[in-house]
């Protein structure tokens, strides 16, 4: 059978492949030539750099955030569309957080859904003051929301019980609510945490 041709897009999806499984401390070099059947060298023909290749994986990702909202109605809806697609992109791939959250300011397709995201408030009536709060606020909830599933991904639900259980006495209130503490993203609730701010701040908007 004949050997996949090594290209840079080949090489950043068996990078994500690996950082998906197993986190971004596992990637290096060598580790993900072996993935591609290959020698590590050959792997600098495409890229100069690990950090090279960890751009590239940002980009990819800040590319698949990026939505057509023309055809969106209002300034919430447009938002709105830019951070649930944003935080889709986070729940497939929880264990490339940092690289999701930096995508923004060092790849084309992150400065392409920003500007998308400024022009959108600053049209709306927001100052620039105020269209930065929006994005911190948002983006803070957003990244927060795929930290704590990579929370609850990584620390073993028995091992949080567990210990509770062991001094029930004490947290009879965590017991009470149980293991729905450790169980994040439940249908539809990113999107009602999303709505929420995004009334919060049409209210300071029109109260302006």
């Amino acid at each position: 059978m004949a050997r996949e041709t090594l290209t840079p897009a080949r090489i950043v999806a068996l990078a994500l492949e690996i950082v998906d499984r197993e986190g971004l401390d596992a990637l290096n070099m060598r580790r993900l030539a072996a993935q591609a059947g290959v020698k590590p060298m050959s792997l600098y023909h495409h890229f100069p750099s690990k950090d090279a290749i960890l751009d590239a994986i940002g980009e990819d990702l800040a590319a698949k955030a990026l939505s057509d909202t023309d055809k969106a109605g209002g300034w919430e809806e447009r938002v709105r569309v830019l951070f649930s697609e944003l935080y889709g992109v986070v729940r497939l791939h929880p264990r490339a957080l940092p690289l999701i959250s930096r995508a923004v300011v060092r790849t084309p397709s992150g400065r392409r859904w920003m500007e998308e995201l400024m022009r959108t408030l600053l049209e709306a009536g927001f100052d620039p003051a105020g269209a930065g709060a929006v994005y911190h606020t948002l983006g803070a909830y957003t990244l927060g929301m795929g930290y704590a599933g990579l929370l609850s991904l990584e620390t073993p639900l028995g091992s949080i019980t567990g210990d509770v259980a062991l001094n029930r006495g004490d947290f009879p209130a965590i017991l009470r609510v149980g293991s729905g503490l450790a169980v994040w993203d439940h249908a539809g609730e990113f999107e009602t945490g999303l709505d929420v701010l995004l009334r919060h701040f049409a209210v300071g908007l029109d109260g302006a």
